[in-house]
């Protein structure tokens, strides 16, 4: 076989072997959400989770707002935004909510180069350390991992943190707010979706965010579900 040949062969191989990669972490992430579904159906619990943040006129609403329900929650923050407002990241502590890392930037890992992806999510943690451990929970930006940052979070023992229900607060045209109430109660239970992050943000959008975790809290209160951190899952 001629050397072109062979090179060509090469990277068909190649690239057969990281597509099937990719599959098989697209695989487990389904199967990791399957079985994140039905944890929250068997302890009947509903978790808050919120990324993004934090955000200035956002965040601190929300947690004036869990702690009306006696409700603590898990936050996914952004290494740049809390770089602006570690106060507020200062608070959420203080109140007793988790703090898990949401890479610096917010890289899609499907659409950055794999050292760039790499590098977000390790300067992110470096960023959040004093808020968040070395094997503090992850959560991938857009959802999106690829087989390299999945070793990455496991070298570094960081559990992969999906969600069950996504609030649509991030969607083209917002649903429902009692959208999420719904699926949740149908699953009895869940790791509901929201962003808590503020800049450029329509005030609708901070507004039905607001709307959702009240209606989420008051459904939970109402169905005897229990509302933890996702360390308490």
């Amino acid at each position: 076989m001629s050397g072109p040949a062979l090179i060509a062969g090469a990277i068909v191989a190649a690239g057969g072997a990281a597509a099937a990669g990719e599959a098989a972490t697209y695989a487990a992430k389904r199967r990791e959400i399957a079985a994140l579904r039905a944890r929250c159906r068997q302890a009947g619990v509903v978790s808050l989770t919120f990324d993004d943040g934090p955000g200035p006129e956002l965040t601190p609403r929300l947690l004036e707002l869990l702690k009306r329900y006696d409700a603590h929650a898990t936050f996914f923050a952004l290494g740049r935004r809390a770089q602006v407002a570690p106060e507020i990241l200062d608070r959420v502590a203080a109140d007793g909510h988790e703090i898990g890392c949401h890479s610096l930037l917010h890289h899609n890992a499907w659409k950055t180069a794999p050292w760039a992806a790499l590098a977000d999510i390790a300067n992110g943690y470096a960023t959040l350390a004093p808020w968040v451990a070395a094997d503090g929970r992850f959560r991938p930006p857009s959802g999106k991992q690829t087989l390299l940052t999945r070793r990455a979070l496991r070298r570094r023992s960081a559990p992969v943190a999906w969600w069950t229900i996504d609030s649509g607060d991030t969607f083209d045209e917002l649903p429902a707010p009692d959208m999420a109430v719904q699926r949740a109660r149908a699953d009895g239970g869940g790791v509901v979706l929201l962003h808590d992050h503020s800049e450029a943000r329509p005030a609708e959008r901070i507004d039905f965010v607001l709307d959702v975790t009240e209606r989420l809290l008051v459904a939970a209160r109402a169905d005897g579900l229990a509302v933890r951190p996702l360390r308490e899952l």
